[in-house]
């Protein structure tokens, strides 16, 4: 039996969240639960609440009139700029959709979801396109070769594909090939076909960024024109992401302790960050510049730590989860500065299918949502990506299925256009007052 990209799959496995310990409200007869609230409220209006509440109120007023009444206390310092949730929302929405043959990809990032509301997943020679707003496939496309990444611009104009046999390909909106290149390997004599296993837009949307499975990291215009290209390493390039601020871009690669940044687009290495752990993802936070979270797993414990690009130092470092689950792939969200976690269980490796957990963090040591009982539900989540205003979140499973959550409320309020200055625009407009020549 055939199947289709993006078909509409049940989500009937997944199980309301429930506590165990707690038996829901249905299971009361109707006497019992009138006796229940009545006490409830009861209880709040007690003689002993109102009592205490007066000796809190009179004991803060004797303070204030002697000039003793404690300082306010001061706010923690954020790790990273953030706006948590103030009520848990992750839940997952209706639509469960179809991946096949995601499972057999070696690199994970075949899916990316557009800022005309078209998510494209890259299977084999073939891109398909699915529409949001229609809740349909809307077209397809091909490559010459099988893809290993594909990437919108932010404009949702262009779809960047890497491939192998070392081809990078920009396809329009339209699903029409309109330029293509060659990755730098190709002119080392007596060396094999790499693949091009990452890729990512400037900002900007004028230049694309791509690393191969060889370690080589080339800049292209948005033609496809080179730039510059770095031997960085000597193991495949998993990732590659430029910053807010067009200044920096930052590479890893597989099963590599480091992550290396370097100025955009010339690739002159900045700074090389180097751990004890296994560097698993990396993802710079919307709101700042350039300050950069690094997630990485030992044997024993997830770590996840914040870079800051322009100072050249090391923010914070902490522990995200214990030896039972492992962190895969993380994403800062753009409404919100909130941190997305996702997390599987590396003990169940059978059947029952791995489970994942979806962690929201505000902080180092801030849980503010959270999705996935740790027995069995979602299979491992691989890649994830937001939706263009934030409420939406799309995660890629090794079970080959496309689930889109709820994230936040969705907002019904019309958009304000206000005068805000995108990180973006300030390398595009430092270029032409000086003159320069730079493509970021």
């Amino acid at each position: 039996m055939d199947r289709n990209a993006f078909g509409k799959k049940t989500s009937g496995l997944q199980r309301p969240r429930v506590d165990r310990f707690v038996a829901p409200r249905e299971s009361f007869d109707e006497l019992r639960r009138r006796q229940h609230v009545f006490a409830r409220k009861q209880h709040s209006e007690s003689i002993w609440h109102g009592k205490y509440v007066k000796q809190k109120q009179y004991a803060s007023h004797i303070d204030k009139a002697f000039g003793l009444e404690a300082p306010a206390p001061s706010q923690p310092e954020q790790t990273w700029p953030c706006v948590p949730r103030t009520r848990t929302f992750l839940s997952s929405a209706d639509n469960v959709l179809d991946l096949p043959t995601y499972s057999s990809a070696v690199f994970p990032e075949l899916l990316d979801w557009s800022n005309d509301n078209i998510l494209v997943a890259a299977l084999g020679n073939k891109y398909y396109k699915w529409s949001w707003h229609s809740q349909s496939p809307i077209g397809k496309g091909f490559t010459l070769f099988s893809t290993a990444c594909c990437r919108f611009d932010p404009t949702g104009e262009r779809l960047a594909l890497g491939t192998d046999m070392q081809r990078i390909e920009v396809h329009n909106a339209w699903s029409k090939w309109v330029a293509g290149s060659w990755c730098r390997c190709a002119t080392k004599p007596l060396q094999p076909f790499c693949l091009v296993t990452a890729v990512d837009w400037s900002p900007t949307g004028n230049s694309i960024v791509t690393g191969c499975s060889r370690g080589m990291i080339t800049a292209f215009d948005r033609d496809a024109r080179l730039i510059s290209y770095r031997q960085a390493t000597n193991f495949a390039i998993f990732l590659v992401r430029v910053s807010p601020d067009a200044r920096y871009v930052a590479a890893a690669a597989v099963n590599s302790s480091q992550v290396l940044v370097m100025l955009w687009p010339s690739l002159v290495e900045s700074r090389a960050i180097s751990s004890d752990w296994m560097v698993k993802t990396i993802a710079w936070h919307p709101w700042r510049s350039a300050l950069l979270g690094i997630g990485g797993v030992t044997e024993t414990k997830s770590w996840i730590a914040l870079w800051d690009a322009p100072r050249a130092t090391l923010r914070a470092t902490t522990t995200v989860s214990s030896s039972d689950y492992s962190l895969d792939t993380m994403l800062f969200s753009h409404r919100t500065g909130e941190l997305v976690l996702s997390l599987w269980n590396t003990e169940q490796m059978g059947y029952p299918k791995a489970c994942s957990q979806l962690v929201v963090m505000s902080g180092p040591d801030s849980v503010v949502d959270q999705w996935g009982e740790g027995r069995y539900g979602v299979d491992r989540v691989r890649t994830m990506v937001f939706s263009p205003d934030g409420t939406k979140l799309a995660t890629a499973t090794a079970d080959e299925d496309l689930i889109i959550w709820n994230f936040l409320p969705p907002d019904n309020k019309p958009s304000r256009k206000t005068k805000r200055r995108r990180f973006s625009a300030i390398p595009t407009y430092i270029d032409q007052s000086l003159h320069g020549f730079s493509v970021r």
